[in-house]
């Protein structure tokens, strides 16, 4: 693809053919290339609804910014929302230097008010999705309608948007500062239905999604015009799985393959506008057997709620899994002998260096020495990984021979409201409060507990200072804080 776009030509018939002969072949007979495909289940919403909560609460993925998990989160949700590619949202993996993502002129905020009580008024945001594949920026993008979510603010999409349009100080209008102002002064006039929110012009070609990097003091800040990568949001999506406990952490097309299952009753034509597809025959990859075809045959009442069960995430997800490496298994570690071979060759280049140079610092661990270890730890942890559900079943079933069941205590902290029991001004001052939290979460200070581990792989040093902790990661591990 890359030479006949850059010679502007085509390839020869005869060199096609050789070539998907030598791919297809050739290559797969000599490399014995498995030519499957991986699969995984698709989220539910109990899956959102535990996933946000142990994202938001629990989980002890460190992330640049504050800003970083919060789009994590709200990334999950629109894609659940939406059925959206992430590349959609996001810095497409084949669009890397384009900086085209979601942008601030593709939202649309309104205060209007509700057709069922002329008292209330509630938000409703319009989202337009330009980037779908196939499509970038080319025809008429399908328009999708988020409404407030005042039953469980944690799963609200606009409570997210207006967090991040008050970080970047995107309202066109000098009169909303804070949170509460977005309720105080744009009620709907009698002769109109709603109040548009508008955003500032200068910030319609900004990404709503962006990524972290480091300023001149080196410390992590929301880059302001570069968008967030999917690269890098599949590298949160994976760490952030694997310490919620899922069996397969999979990629963010999950959320994709959940809303899929949900528009199995729409005609294939709705599907096709919604998913973004070409062909109606594509949306059949995207689910799996819901039917209970058990039932049907036996002509037995149906189960649909096990169907379901069975093929979500959560069905295996198990947040006991272990997260660290335990002691005995990195001793094991050490006496590999591949890695005992590399320990030798880094003593003795050491030796070499200070016999040479009389200086400490130029003999130290060198990159290949590093890079191994790190690779050695990592393929060690998610072996350990791996094997924990592989055997969990046993652990389980001996468990409960011995009388000493697993206990893992969860509690959500986004709970369920019943609406219709809540008066309106309640429920507009649960989600000032709300967004209000959300800001002090970015003023939180760095805290350090004494006698911390170095979170480097394969690093077991005990730091028991903040200073310690930065010199350490400096001089040693060339990681700059």
């Amino acid at each position: 693809m890359f030479w006949c776009e850059e010679m502007d030509n085509l390839f020869q018939y005869d060199l096609r053919r050789r070539m998907t002969k030598l791919v297809c072949t050739t290559l797969t007979d000599e490399y014995e290339l498995d030519l499957g495909a991986k699969t995984q289940p698709p989220c539910n919403i109990d899956d959102l609804l535990f996933s946000t909560h142990h994202l938001m609460a629990v989980t002890k993925v460190n992330f640049p910014t504050v800003r970083c998990r919060h789009q994590h989160s709200t990334l999950r949700k629109m894609m659940t929302s939406t059925s959206a590619r992430p590349g959609t949202l996001l810095e497409s993996s084949g669009y890397m230097r384009s900086n085209d993502a979601l942008k601030w002129k593709d939202i649309e905020l309104y205060m209007v008010k509700h057709p069922e009580d002329a008292n209330c008024q509630v938000l409703l945001m319009r989202v337009k999705h330009r980037l779908n594949k196939g499509k970038r920026n080319k025809g008429v993008p399908p328009v999708f309608t988020y409404t407030e979510r005042n039953d469980n603010l944690g799963l609200c999409v606009i409570q997210d948007i207006l967090e991040y349009a008050f970080c970047d100080g995107a309202f066109a209008s000098d009169r909303i500062k804070e949170p509460r102002d977005i309720w105080r002064y744009t009620h709907a006039p009698a002769h109109r239905l709603s109040t548009p929110i508008h955003f500032k012009e200068s910030l319609r070609e900004i990404p709503i999604f962006r990524r972290a990097v480091k300023d001149s003091e080196g410390k992590w800040v929301t880059h302001p015009t570069r968008a967030l990568s999917y690269d890098q949001a599949q590298e949160y999506e994976i760490s952030t799985s694997k310490s919620a406990g899922y069996k397969k952490s999979g990629s963010l097309y999950k959320y994709r393959k959940g809303a899929a299952a949900k528009l199995r009753h729409l005609d294939e034509h709705s599907r096709n506008i919604i998913m973004g597809h070409k062909r109606s025959g594509t949306f059949v990859y995207y689910v799996q057997v819901q039917n209970n075809t058990q039932s049907a045959f036996l002509e037995m009442s149906l189960r649909d709620v096990l169907i379901k069960l069975s093929i979500n995430a959560n069905l295996t997800r198990d947040i006991s899994v272990f997260q660290k490496l335990s002691p005995q298994l990195k001793q094991d570690l050490e006496k590999d002998s591949e890695f005992i071979s590399l320990q030798y060759k880094h003593d003795l280049l050491r030796a070499q260096l200070i016999s040479k140079y009389y200086q400490l610092y130029k003999s130290r661990e060198t990159n290949l020495y590093k890079n191994f270890k790190e690779k050695f730890y990592i393929s060690a942890k998610d072996k350990q990984y791996n094997e924990f559900f592989e055997n969990i079943g046993n652990q389980i079933i001996e468990n409960n021979y011995q009388d000493k069941p697993i206990k893992i205590f969860v509690k959500f902290e986004f709970k369920n409201k019943d609406i219709n029991n809540i008066n309106n001004i309640d429920l507009v001052e649960n989600r000032v409060c709300s967004l209000e939290l959300h800001f002090k979460m970015y003023k939180l200070p760095a805290n350090f507990s004494k006698d911390c581990t170095c979170d480097y792989p394969g690093c077991d040093v005990i730091l028991s200072t903040l200073p310690r902790y930065k010199f350490h990661q400096n001089t040693v591990h060339n990681i700059h804080l």
